[in-house]
C-alpha cells in the first residue's frame, strides 16, 4: 500500500485539486448544489474513462510501429457512446433514490445528452494530453539512460584500455634481456652440474620455466594446454629439489592437451598452491583437477590453509588471474575461490 501511495501520489494530488476547484466552482460560484454521492459516482465515472482512454487506447494503438489512428476513433466514439450511457443509468439510479432529481430522464433529453457527452470528451482531452506529456518524460528519461550507458561504456573502455597501458608498461620495466638471462643460467648448469648436481638440476627446470613465461610474453593470445603442464611437472620438480616432502597430485585427462586457453593459468593456479598452501602432508595432498567435460573447461586446485604463513600478494594473484579471464572470455569464464573448513579451493571454469 505504500509503495502504490508512493508511486501514485501525485496522480492522487492533481485529482483531489481538480475535484476541488470543480466544487469550489459549481457551488460557490455557480449556486449550484449537489450530494457528495453523486460527485463521487460521476468522478468515478471519469476517473475511469481518463485512464482507459490514456494507458489502453492511446497506449496500445500509438507504440505501433505504424500508429492505428483509425482505431483510435473508432475506440474514442465508443468510449464516449459508453460513457453517456453509463452516466444516464448513474442519474437514474439517484434519481430513483432521491438524491438528486432529473426531469424527463426516461426520454431522450438533448440538453441532457449534450452536456453528458461533452463532458466526456472534455475529460477525453484531458487525458490525451496526459499521455503525451507522460510518454514525453519517459522519453526524456530513456533518453538520459542512454546517455548514461553510453558515458559508463566509454568509461569502462578507457579504463580497460588504461589497465593494459599499464601492464605493458610493468612488464617493460621488468623485462631482461632473455639472451643474458639464459647464458647466465647455462654457465651456471654447467658450472654445478658435477658439484652440486642438484643445484644444477634446479637451474635447468627454472631456465625451462623462465623460457617458457617469456615466450608466451610474445606469443599468441590463447596456446594450447600440452605445454604449460610439462612446466607445471618442471615447477612441481622445481619444487621438490628445495622440499622434498611436497605432496600434490596432478590429475588431468589426455584429451585437454589439445584445448587452447590463455596462457600461464595452470602454471599460477600451482605457483600460488606451492606458495601459500600447506603441501607436506601427505595423507592430505594438494590437488590439481584438470578436465574438459561437455564443451566446459575446468581447473579445479585444492588444499590445506597453512595458517602460519603471511598470504600477501596471494589475493593480488588470483584478482590478475581473474582480471586475465574477464578481458579474454568475459561472461564466458569464472573464478570462483573459497575457504571450506581446513581447505582452500580454487575452481576456474571457461565455456569453450
Amino acid at each position: 500500500m505504500k509503495n502504490w501511495l508512493k508511486n501514485y501520489r501525485w496522480h492522487l494530488i492533481s485529482w483531489a485539486t481538480f475535484i476541488l476547484y470543480e466544487y469550489i466552482l459549481v457551488s460557490l460560484i455557480l449556486k449550484i448544489r449537489s450530494p457528495i454521492l453523486n460527485y463521487c459516482i460521476h468522478y468515478i465515472i471519469n476517473i475511469v474513462l481518463f485512464y482507459v482512454h490514456a494507458e489502453l487506447v492511446l497506449a496500445r494503438n500509438l507504440r505501433l510501429k505504424r500508429p492505428a489512428y483509425l482505431s483510435i476513433i473508432i475506440f474514442t466514439s465508443i468510449e464516449i457512446l459508453l460513457h453517456t450511457i453509463i452516466a444516464y443509468f448513474a442519474d437514474r439510479f439517484l434519481s430513483k433514490t432521491a438524491i438528486i432529481s432529473f426531469d424527463n430522464l426516461t426520454t431522450v433529453n438533448w440538453k441532457y445528452l449534450s452536456v453528458t457527452t461533452w463532458r466526456g470528451i472534455y475529460f477525453l482531452l484531458f487525458s490525451t494530453a496526459y499521455y503525451f506529456i507522460k510518454s514525453y518524460i519517459q522519453q526524456k528519461q530513456r533518453t538520459v539512460e542512454l546517455e548514461k550507458e553510453a558515458i559508463e561504456e566509454m568509461l569502462k573502455q578507457k579504463q580497460m584500455t588504461l589497465e593494459l597501458a599499464n601492464a605493458k608498461n610493468a612488464y617493460l620495466k621488468a623485462q631482461i634481456n632473455p639472451h643474458f638471462l639464459f647464458n647466465t643460467l647455462t654457465y651456471i648448469h654447467n658450472s654445478t652440474h658435477k658439484s652440486e648436481p642438484r643445484a644444477a638440476e634446479a637451474v635447468r627446470y627454472l631456465s625451462k620455466l623462465m623460457r617458457y613465461a617469456l615466450e608466451c610474453e610474445h606469443g599468441p593470445e590463447i596456446m594450447p594446454l600440452e605445454a604449460e603442464i610439462h612446466q607445471v611437472e618442471n615447477l612441481l620438480r622445481l619444487c621438490r629439489i628445495k622440499q622434498p616432502d611436497l605432496f600434490i597430485d596432478f590429475v588431468y585427462d589426455d584429451k585437454i592437451i589439445a584445448v587452447e586457453v590463455i596462457p600461464l593459468l595452470l602454471l599460477s593456479l600451482t605457483e600460488n598452491m606451492v606458495k601459500h598452501g600447506n603441501l607436506s602432508q601427505p595423507e592430505d595432498t594438494g590437488k590439481i583437477i584438470v578436465k574438459l567435460e561437455d564443451g566446459i573447461f575446468s581447473i579445479q586446485t585444492s588444499n590445506l590453509i597453512n595458517t602460519g604463513l603471511n598470504d600477501t600478494g596471494f589475493h593480488t594473484g588470483l584478482e590478475n588471474t581473474r582480471q586475465r579471464l574477464f578481458h579474454t572470455y568475459a561472461e564466458k569464464a569464472s573464478l570462483c575461490a573459497r575457504v571450506k573448513g581446513k581447505y582452500f579451493e580454487v575452481l576456474i571454469t571457461i565455456s569453450l
